[in-house]
């Protein structure tokens, strides 16, 4: 199966004999047999014409729509992905606050888990004790984690563990991708800009595998519920970040796949942010980790396959209303 992105500006994408058309300046760019696609992202100024709106509805094919600096524009998407009946059951979920503190709980702690799993990793080369510290700091925090009572003791342990990871990571990094802290909106640097950047693709791999458990994506246990933002996706992948984006991010600057010259700083907000050579090299790499396999899933499956297979996990939680059944991701 195949993920279409269309990231050139002035950029077509059409339908015609059964295969979406990419053209660009009136020469076709690609052709891809409509049977193969699972999903499409547009970036920008990209034209997309009725023919292929339809056809995606029919097929039930997902598009998103970003900006450049990968805000979020909207979505398409088909009806039959709403399940009322599910829906129910997600808002009879959170009318259990135990249910969702013990859930809450489980995420954040495999997401810090896998934090430490790339500290720990790294650091056998760069043999660091700021990050052994960092490393020892968040076992610590971790530990009182599990005393939480609410959802929001649980974020501020997540958030003070965030901290504490992010301002070591650039211990790894070559001193041109160096920062001290997360920043978001807008990223003030390179590595930020990529974080960024991978967290929106992530997060919308997320969002079109549970839209296909026909949940609502909007509906979390843990992150505020608030208009425009879907929760859920981001609750689900917090143990992601760091196994799959901060992982592919580091590989991709210490491998020299990526370096300074493939960002540009924006004169609106001052924000820096890949430009179109370094998105194109991106979102390849990208893609080439969520096709990778990996076997931590009791099998060997494609890493969106098994995005699909913890959102499935999430539903029969909500369902059953036993937050063990949730299958988060847990990497060595």
């Amino acid at each position: 199966m195949s993920w279409i992105y269309v990231t050139e500006a002035g950029a077509k994408l059409g339908f015609r004999q059964g295969k979406y058309v990419i053209s660009r300046e009136n020469e076709i760019v690609a052709e891809v047999p409509s049977e193969v696609v699972e999903g499409v992202t547009v970036i920008d100024s990209v034209q997309v014409s009725s023919h292929a709106i339809v056809d995606f509805l029919k097929r039930d094919i997902p598009v998103t729509w970003l900006s450049t600096e990968g805000k979020f524009f909207g979505r398409l998407e088909s009806t039959s992905a709403q399940d009322m009946s599910r829906v129910k059951e997600q808002f009879d979920f959170l009318d259990d606050e135990k249910l969702c503190v013990d859930l809450a709980k489980l995420v954040v702690f495999r997401k810090v888990y896998n934090q430490r799993a790339i500290l720990r990793n790294y650091n056998r080369r760069a043999e660091s004790p700021r990050v052994k510290a960092a490393y020892d700091q968040m076992r610590i925090l971790a530990d009182k984690l599990h005393g939480a009572q609410t959802v929001d003791e649980v974020m501020g342990y997540e958030g003070a563990m965030a901290r504490v990871y992010f301002q070591v990571l650039s211990e790894f990094l070559p001193p041109a991708f160096h920062f001290e802290k997360r920043t978001k909106r807008p990223p003030t640097d390179c590595f930020n800009s990529m974080l960024s950047f991978g967290y929106t693709l992530l997060m919308y791999d997320f969002y079109t595998a549970i839209t296909r458990t026909r949940l609502s994506p909007y509906i979390g246990f843990l992150h505020a519920l608030k208009d425009g933002h879907p929760a859920l996706a981001s609750d689900l992948m917090e143990p992601w970040r760091a196994a799959i984006v901060d992982s592919f991010c580091l590989a991709l600057v210490t491998h020299h796949e990526i370096d300074e010259s493939y960002f540009q700083k924006s004169e609106e907000n001052g924000g820096v942010y890949l430009n179109r050579v370094g998105r194109r090299i991106f979102i390849q790499a990208y893609e080439r980790k969520m096709r990778s396999v990996n076997s931590y899933f009791n099998g060997k499956y494609s890493w969106r396959h098994t995005v699909q297979m913890e959102c499935d996990s999430y539903r029969q939680a909500v369902h059953a209303k036993d937050p063990s059944l949730l299958k988060a991701l847990v990497i060595r």
